[in-house]
């Protein structure tokens, strides 16, 4: 699969294309996404320039936010299906590639009236901003 791989920390520039990054394997309690669209959040940016207190092992595929189609379920998932269009707040192994993994806690249906670009904003920013207003 094609992904975003970041071996470095810094700039933009670290963010390079790959083109041969395995597809994941979904753990107990995980699903695999196809990624229709990826948030983009300003954490991310944080973490990639390695400032952030929470710095991933190198090299990584970023981005916690996306929106797709469930490809595959692992095991004692019984909330979601093949098929199934999603969100999802956190993913496991990053959202800047053409599949990711995500536990189930972290995903949530996408109903068929939000787009995939408008479901990929609903995780960070959202949620962020609900809890500022309501909570």
């Amino acid at each position: 699969m094609r992904a975003i791989l970041v071996e470095e920390f810094g700039d933009a520039n670290v963010c390079q294309l790959a083109e041969d990054v395995p597809i994941p394997e979904v753990k107990p309690r995980e699903v695999l996404i196809r990624v229709h669209a990826a948030g983009v959040n300003p954490v991310d940016t944080y973490i990639r320039s390695g400032t952030y207190s929470r710095r991933p092992n190198l090299p990584y595929i970023p981005g916690a936010d996306c929106a797709g189609v469930i490809e595959r379920v692992g095991d004692d998932v019984t909330k979601f299906e093949v098929g199934d269009r999603v969100f999802t707040v956190k993913t496991v192994t990053g959202a800047y590639a053409e599949y990711c993994v995500a536990h189930c806690d972290s995903v949530f249906s996408l109903p068929s009236n939000i787009s995939f670009e408008e479901g990929s904003a609903l995780g960070t920013p959202y949620f962020t901003a609900y809890r500022a207003l309501v909570i």
